[in-house]
């Protein structure tokens, strides 16, 4: 059978109907169709073509990849992680299991060798180190509304545990009525509540989007979204895009050189850990960050490893 675009936008479906969030969509297809574009150069492919060899291939010139110079591993590591080759394998298997499901047709992928790596580590930010990043963005960047949206983002992150394309969808009511339920991956919702710190943030930021935007001195057209683009040329008022963002962090991180990479979701990480050094409930910090199975969010546990002992001491003293 001839792999056609509307056999992909069958298994777009097929994973729309369950529950796959547009992040994941949009992933799934790009690393498919690299692997189509490996096998073949014509872009005409059959699914008996996909063969056990070809996926080997493949693996073998996925690990001589270089890393992209817009990834934040670029110049830390100089090709693609066994985690990222990971992924992309998990793409094909997902669009093989499709067809073997609706056409019984194409290579088992239950064939496919998928080793999974899971690291126990998880890279987080102090309290003070938390504070040394938002001092940087202020004397980094030129513009003081690209400082406070930037400083905004990042204390969302860190104060409220949002993933990044959670905060993109944020409306300005959300963050002004102190808290609001948001949808998440696998379509899971849950209530997410924001600090003082992160409001008075968002004031400054709307008061210093009533004014001319730098360069043009154009004055921005209202928008729901809190977090938009000022850049008059292409995406002006738009909500800013995740490459955008994970750029400017990736400029922080470099520049801050803490000896650690910053990511918009290691803040994630660091309010998770900020929580569980807090004592909190690991049922109420899963309801809080949204995950639908408990085993993810025990993967924080090991933070806890290092003070464990002096509390345990505090106690039985």
């Amino acid at each position: 059978m001839k792999i056609t675009n509307q056999i992909l936008g069958e298994w777009k479906q097929y994973l729309i109907n369950r529950d796959y969030s547009q992040n994941t969509l949009q992933n799934y297809l790009t690393d498919t169709r690299w692997f189509f574009d490996f096998i073949s150069t014509d872009g005409n492919i059959n699914t008996e073509e996909i063969t056990l060899k070809w996926v080997e291939d493949w693996k073998s010139y996925l690990r001589e990849e270089k890393t992209p110079r817009n990834s934040i591993y670029y110049s830390v590591k100089p090709n693609l992680s066994p985690a990222t080759i990971q992924t992309k394998l998990t793409a094909l298997k997902s669009f093989l299991k499709f067809i073997n499901y609706m056409y019984d047709e194409g290579l088992d992928y239950r064939k496919i060798e998928q080793k999974r790596i899971k690291s126990d580590y998880i890279q987080c930010i102090t309290e003070d180190e938390f504070h040394m990043l938002m001092s940087y963005i202020w004397s980094y960047e030129k513009y003081r509304i690209n400082s406070l949206r930037m400083q905004l983002l990042c204390n969302i992150g860190y104060t409220s545990g949002l993933r990044l394309s959670e905060m993109l969808g944020l409306k300005v009511d959300d963050v002004l009525d102190w808290e609001t339920r948001i949808t998440g991956k696998w379509n899971k919702t849950r209530w997410v509540f924001f600090t003082n710190s992160s409001k008075e943030l968002l004031n400054q930021y709307l008061e210093e989007r009533n004014n001319p935007i730098p360069r043009t001195w154009i004055v921005e057209k209202p928008s729901d979204f809190v977090f938009i683009s000022h850049n008059s040329g292409y995406d002006y008022w738009n909500p800013i895009t995740k490459q955008t963002v994970c750029e400017r962090i990736k400029k922080y991180s470099d520049g801050l050189n803490l000896g650690k990479r910053i990511t918009v979701h290691s803040l994630r990480h660091s309010y998770a850990t900020r929580l569980l050094e807090s004592w909190m409930n690991i049922k109420e910090i899963q309801e809080l960050l949204g995950h639908t199975d408990i085993q993810t969010t025990q993967t924080y546990l090991h933070v806890l490893k290092s003070n464990l002992r002096s509390k345990v001491d505090l106690v039985f003293a």
